[in-house]
This record gives C-alpha cells, structure tokens and sequence, in this order.
C-alpha cells in the first residue's frame, strides 16, 4: 500500500553523503507537517560520533525518536569483529510507536517500503514499535554478527 507521501531530494542526498563519504553518523527523517513528503528531521556527523562511541550514539539516535510519533532513521551502525578489524553497516530503523495516532501509524507503515526502495545500500531494517524494540542490545544483536562488539570511543589520556 503506497501512502502517496512524496521523498523530499534532501533525504537521498544526505543517504548518498552517509554511504559513500561516511560524513554522518545518522540521519532521523519523519513525515512533513502537511505530509506531503519525507524529510530530514536530524543528523549527527561522524565525527561527533567518533567522539561519542557506538553506544552513546546509538542512545543521542533514540532521543531523537519521539514517543508518540513515527521516525525512519539510518543509521550507519560501527562494531569491532576483533582481529578482522572495525565494520560498519547501514541499517534503516523504522520508529512506528505503538502510542502514536492511528493516522500517523498508517502514514508511516505505508511509506516505508517507498523510501527503502530510494535507499540503495541498506543492509539490515528494523522495525521498532516501543522502547524494548528500539533499545541498543536488541537492535545490536538483530543486525552485527555473531561476536562483535560495539566501537568504543578511543580513550584519551585522562582517560586511561
């Protein structure tokens, strides 16, 4: 079912920067207010992220997800596989909390799959609908492989 939501040009822009540049950490989109098209809502570069480590990124990407609202947020996800060095994957989250309106459940059910389509990369989806779906642990285990660990944020000399 298409919602007939347009993708506003920013959204693909800013994907194409995240997958071939690295150049942010993750984008949070929603649906405009008159919903006629997805737009970007946030972003976190990466090298604020680099500076912050998986875990604290992830946890700035969830503040970002209102609780009575839907999100689509991309997030280009970093873990260590030990000595096959760091990964990354570009995962898509789609945030349809069950405490949302039903309209806004719709819109945001229905759209997803036309932006999915628009973002050529994506190598994992989750779909959220309350905290325990969203939470780091759950998400992690969905999406790395077997044995990973999350990327820590380097430790500085006051640090150590």
């Amino acid at each position: 079912m298409s919602s007939g939501v347009g993708i506003h040009d920013d959204v693909i822009a800013r994907f194409e920067e995240m997958k071939l540049r690295h150049q942010h950490a993750y984008i949070v989109c929603k649906v405009s207010a008159d919903g006629s098209q997805i737009v970007v809502d946030q972003i976190l570069s990466t090298a604020e992220s680099l500076c912050l480590g998986t875990e604290a990124t992830y946890a700035k990407f969830v503040q970002a997800l209102p609780e009575k609202e839907g999100r689509y947020g991309i997030m280009d996800l970093k873990y260590d596989i030990g000595l096959e060095g760091l990964r990354n994957k570009l995962i898509f989250i789609s945030w349809n909390p069950d405490s949302g309106s039903i309209r806004s459940r719709m819109i945001y059910a229905s759209s997803k799959a036309a932006l999915c389509q628009r973002l050529d990369g994506i190598h994992s989806e989750v779909q959220c609908t309350d905290a325990s779906d969203v939470s780091f642990e759950s998400v992690f285990e969905n999406v790395a492989p077997k044995g990973a660990i999350p990327f820590s944020k380097p430790a500085t000399p006051n640090e150590e």
